[in-house]
This record gives C-alpha cells, sequence and structure tokens, in this order.
C-alpha cells in the first residue's frame, strides 16, 4: 500500500519539477487517507536537491520517493506512514522515437490518478514488450478504452487537436502530462484502437523520457513527428 512519484536528477540541474512532484505525492496521499509528515516530506526534497553525480555514470539518475501505509494489519488505520526514497544511476535515453505495440492485456488501474505501488502487471507486460522488440506498450481497460502506456501517459493529435486519455479512464496523473495540458487546449476523453488507428501523430510523456514521438504502432508507420519535438523544446 503506497503512492509514489519517479523524478528525474539531473547531472547539471538537480531533480527536475520537484515542487510539481511533492504536490502530486501530497495530493495522492489526500485521495488514499494516508497521513503524510509534510516536515519528513520536505526533508526527502531537501535529499534529492542535495544529490550529486558519482560512480562511474557520473550523470543523470532517476529517484522515486514512495510513502507506504507503514506498519500495523492490512485493514488498520494508517496512522505512522513511512517515506522511502530510492536512487539509481541511470543514461540518458538515446532514441529520438519509440516503436511501440498494444498490450492484449485488460488494465484495471486501481485509483485513477494516482500513481500506487501496483506496477507489477505493467511492467510485466512492458519486459514482454520489449522481448518482441519494441520499447512500450498501450494499455486499454476493460472498456476498451486507452489508458496509458505501461509506464508513461499517451497523446494523440489529430490535425489540430490534441488528445489524451482521461484520469477517469485510468491515465496517471504526471507532471509533464500535466505540463502538456497547462500549455496546449488538450482534450481529455475517451479514446479508442480506433483513434489510434486514425492519429496523425502519437507521443508518450513521463519523467524520465520527457516527451517522446512514436514511430510505429504494431505495423502501423507514422510519418516524422512535427508537434512532438517542438514540445520537447518546450
Amino acid at each position: 500500500m503506497s503512492v509514489f512519484e519517479s523524478i528525474r536528477l539531473g547531472a547539471g540541474s538537480g531533480p527536475q519539477y520537484l515542487e510539481e512532484h511533492l504536490a502530486l505525492l501530497s495530493a495522492g496521499c489526500a485521495e488514499r487517507a494516508f497521513p503524510l509528515d509534510q516536515d519528513a516530506l520536505n526533508a526527502a526534497g531537501e535529499l534529492l536537491k542535495s544529490w550529486k553525480p558519482s560512480g562511474e555514470h557520473g550523470g543523470d539518475a532517476f529517484a522515486r520517493i514512495y510513502v507506504t501505509a507503514g506498519d500495523g494489519a492490512p485493514t488498520a488505520p494508517v496512522v505512522n506512514g513511512r517515506i522511502f526514497i530510492f536512487i539509481e544511476p541511470r543514461e540518458r535515453p538515446v532514441k529520438s522515437s519509440y516503436a511501440i505495440t498494444i498490450a492484449e492485456d485488460v488494465c484495471h488501474p486501481p485509483f485513477g490518478g494516482i500513481k500506487t505501488g501496483n506496477y507489477w502487471m505493467n511492467l510485466d507486460v512492458l519486459q514482454r514488450a520489449q522481448k518482441r522488440g519494441r520499447d512500450e506498450a498501450l494499455l486499454f481497460n476493460e472498456r476498451a478504452e486507452l489508458v496509458s502506456a505501461c509506464v508513461a501517459n499517451v497523446f494523440l493529435v489529430h490535425g489540430s487537436r490534441i488528445r489524451t486519455p482521461s484520469i477517469e479512464c485510468g491515465a496517471r496523473a504526471g507532471v509533464i502530462r500535466q505540463r502538456v495540458i497547462e500549455r496546449f487546449a488538450v482534450e481529455q476523453c475517451s479514446l479508442f484502437v480506433q483513434d489510434i488507428i486514425n492519429a496523425d501523430e502519437i507521443f508518450l510523456t513521463n519523467s524520465w523520457i520527457g516527451v517522446m514521438p512514436v514511430a510505429s504502432v504494431r505495423e502501423r508507420m507514422f510519418p516524422p513527428a512535427v508537434f512532438a519535438p517542438q514540445l520537447a523544446d518546450l
């Protein structure tokens, strides 16, 4: 029982969008009635700010902050939640676009919009997609609505329209997703396989890859992305 946020640590810039990530973490805790020690969360933020590159990578790293239900029985009230921070070195993404597929598994995201520790299904689908030479896979719920990619949110471009799955469909309230929505007239709605087939452009977002154009979905090849590279520059 946990909620979490993932944060990119830049070698020269430190934690990216830290305040936005901490705000989402606080909102997730409030939604699930997790008492959150704000002083402890602030201390976690200061710890991330003090991070310095080290080791053979000497570059970027990836951090996750988890707030757990703490001690006690599964049905006991959450009184003393705990905060954990994990930091791992990572090399920056080198791909300029992704080849993705559509997952056959039905996705059942708990508590739509909140990043919870229940990510095993997503990662299993992602691992199977990568074994088949794909970078990501799109997930759909029991109503055949697009939810997201395994570890990223997804946007479809149809002409001048930009659309993304709504939180009610199971999409996660990510920081990069929100920054896109704040800057452009993005429609949050239900999307289906046909919308993917008919899209002019597709791109994925998360805190590690930023904005990633999609080059292909299964056998459908897309022309070179126009909007996503401009958005990435912003």
